[in-house]
């Protein structure tokens, strides 16, 4: 009794092509296409047949393709020459990617180049074995998923870059902040991606970005750091300042409010209120009334808390009301617009 080849593969997974090591069988053989697998029949570089997951006797009466590939009857077994490739259609989804270089890129915030680096990872998956077959795996035994990911290496990279620089410019986002624009940048490059891949038969399953760097022994990125640093040591400094001119004024009025006449306690007592309304307006909002007190308008030098003037550049120093925000000129007791006390 003739022995039938069974002819099927139980690679690993990673594997997206495997082609069967013989070309010569014959029918009456039984090929078996496990879940998640395709066949595909090749003769003279031309593909003639595909087939889904399933079990077959190989015979040219419920394959009509091997009519035209079966040489001439040799008993029950006739012989045939043909390339079968098993297709592996499963989801790989751990597909490291990395920028091969830096990405030289100009802070739109800060106006400050940096070299920028990212690393994440993807997901892809065989969507048409024949396109596949035709346009990336047609010619080696195997064909593993470190082998495509070697292959989209650079159009990964390529569009990362563009979309990156697409979304920090176009949106004015500090390359400083990038990270919390993962999802966002992640979701542009899928969409650039996945149809350069549909073109070579692959599905893009999903993109991640993990995580952007930023070289912080960079000489540019290490001088933004310290501007930043003192610039928020100085609205630290300012604030503090702030708040305590505002408590001397509260103080202030309460003296008044305590040792004058009922009359001018009502009018003390409606000062003190709006003081402390305008001190809990300026303590949510963080915001001041005037130019930011304890700094210089022209140069933004310190200056001393009873300055008349700048002693670096001479520029008057700007005094407003604390009740109204109303301008006053330098030397002057009563806000001309309120009358409240600026001594």
């Amino acid at each position: 009794m003739a022995l039938f080849q069974v002819i099927k593969f139980d690679g690993p997974a990673h594997i997206l092509v495997w082609k069967y090591p013989k070309e010569d069988m014959n029918t009456g053989s039984r090929l078996v296409v496990g879940p998640s697998q395709e066949a595909v029949f090749v003769r003279g570089g031309q593909v003639c047949d595909v087939l889904g997951p399933g079990s077959y006797v190989l015979d040219t009466g419920n394959l009509p393709v091997l009519s035209g590939l079966v040489k001439l009857p040799f008993g029950k077994k006739s012989p045939f020459t043909a390339e079968l490739f098993f297709v592996n259609k499963l989801d790989i989804l751990d597909i490291k990617w990395g920028t091969s270089r830096p990405i030289q890129l100009r802070d739109p915030v800060y106006n400050v180049a940096a070299p920028l680096r990212a690393f994440g990872q993807y997901g892809v998956a065989v969507a048409d074995s024949r396109l596949f077959l035709e346009r990336l795996a047609n010619a080696p035994r195997l064909y593993a998923a470190g082998n495509l990911a070697e292959y989209l290496r650079g159009i990964v990279g390529s569009r990362f870059a563009e979309e990156l620089s697409s979304c920090l410019m176009g949106k004015k986002i500090s390359f400083l902040e990038a990270n919390a624009h993962l999802t966002e940048i992640a979701e542009g490059v899928a969409a650039a991606v996945r149809p350069l891949l549909a073109e070579y038969g692959v599905r893009l399953v999903n993109f991640c970005v993990a995580s952007i760097n930023v070289p912080e022994g960079d000489p540019s990125v290490r001088r933004l750091r310290e501007v930043l640093d003192r610039r928020h040591e100085m609205d630290a400094l300012q604030f503090n300042y702030e708040k305590s001119r505002s408590f001397d004024v509260l103080e202030e009025a309460a003296r008044n409010l305590s040792g004058g006449s009922e009359a001018v306690g009502t009018g003390m007592g409606a000062a003190l209120g709006a003081a402390m309304g305008a001190l809990a307006r300026e303590t949510l909002q963080g915001q001041t009334l005037g130019q930011k007190p304890g700094f210089c308008s022209a140069c933004g030098a310190a200056l001393a808390p009873d300055a008349a003037f700048c002693v670096k550049c001479g520029k008057a120093v700007d005094i407003r009301c604390p009740r109204c925000g109303a301008a006053a000129q330098p030397g002057s007791r009563f806000c001309g617009k309120c009358g409240c006390s600026l001594t």
